[in-house]
């Protein structure tokens, strides 16, 4: 059956793992369990995740990331992907999955770009083996880019002999190797969610450099952007004016590293706002970053918040945009 969703309520897709998960895992680590009872543990709560995300009005589904020891990228070999999350995934539900893939590694300083753009084959493989599975909507997660658009993290870069333009150049070249030439279904997703990183560099607004926005949204191959703005701060929202027809940005609103629930009223009035820059049919609403690694460098978050948290993008985007389940 055609997938219809264009998946109002969005998440980047990881979550902030079970207590009993936590414990297992320092268990596998002290020799104490095998891998046997690491992956029961990891099966239960992704079973419990997926149960969360359609309960709270999420439309689609992901594992968490549960079976990622780390929010980090994690290296890519093979269908490791496809055979280890997605085919799980896909048993547990009938409705859309989503699984999000690291892009490829970023190149040194001093690394020839030619050397870097080996990378995405990996990456491209990776893609196709789950659009194979069945997954019906794929996430490149994609560090590196919100520094371009942070004055003071450019001149951090400058101070590193890197001209922050040119990196955005090598940037797309990476990514747009990656993505191009996919072959995929008409109801397959590809989007990109653009990593603040480590530095929690939430994009408080693009302003200033339109010149790298539009570079940015015009030349990703993908079918929507997964922006990470800062709901809790006053947000420029005038480059969304360059992006193209046809491509839908979700709008990052909602914090995933303080457990106060943003007021709706508020998010309604931001969808507003953005819609008189772009389509409102072309907008989605979401946390502004996944729960687990932002919940484990806040120390804020419970599961009862994430849940709630995703509760509120739920009925945000019902109350803009109607019913989409």
């Amino acid at each position: 059956m055609a997938n219809e969703f264009t998946y109002r309520a969005d998440h980047a897709g990881s979550l902030i793992p079970p207590p009993a998960l936590i414990e297992t895992r320092a268990m596998y680590a002290r020799g104490e369990i095998g891998a046997t009872g690491l992956q029961e543990a990891e099966n239960a709560a992704v079973k419990s995740a997926v149960e969360m995300q359609r309960s709270a009005g999420i439309a689609v589904a992901t594992d968490g990331g549960f079976r990622r020891a780390e929010a980090a990228a994690v290296p890519l070999d093979g269908n490791r992907l496809a055979t280890s999350e997605a085919a799980f995934l896909r048993t547990l539900t009938r409705r859309p999955i989503k699984v999000a893939v690291p892009a490829a590694p970023r190149p040194q300083a001093s690394e020839p770009l030619t050397r870097a753009l080996r990378r995405p084959d990996v990456v491209r493989r990776e893609i196709e083996a789950l659009i194979a599975a069945g997954v019906d909507y794929i996430q490149l997660d994609a560090s590196g880019y919100a520094a371009l658009f942070d004055s003071q993290q450019r001149a951090a870069l400058q101070a590193q002999g890197i001209d922050p333009d040119r990196r955005l150049d090598e940037l797309l070249k990476l990514d747009t190797s990656a993505l191009s030439g996919i072959k995929r279904p008409s109801n397959v997703r590809i989007a990109v969610y653009l990593d603040p990183g480590a530095e929690d560099a939430f994009w408080r607004s693009i302003s200033g450099y339109e010149a790298l926005a539009e570079r940015l949204f015009t030349q990703l191959p993908v079918d929507r952007f997964l922006l990470p703005f800062d709901g809790t701060s006053a947000v420029d929202f005038e480059p969304l004016r360059l992006v193209p027809k046809g491509k839908l940005v979700v709008l990052g609103l909602v914090s995933a590293t303080t457990s106060a629930l943003e007021d709706a009223d508020k998010l309604m009035a931001q969808l507003d706002l953005a819609a008189k820059l772009i389509d409102g049919d072309n907008l989605a609403l979401s946390p502004a970053s996944g729960f687990a690694a932002a919940g484990k460098s806040s120390g804020q978050m419970s599961e009862a918040d994430q849940r709630r948290k995703l509760e509120l993008v739920a009925d945000v985007a019902t109350r803009w945009w109607g019913f989409e389940m």
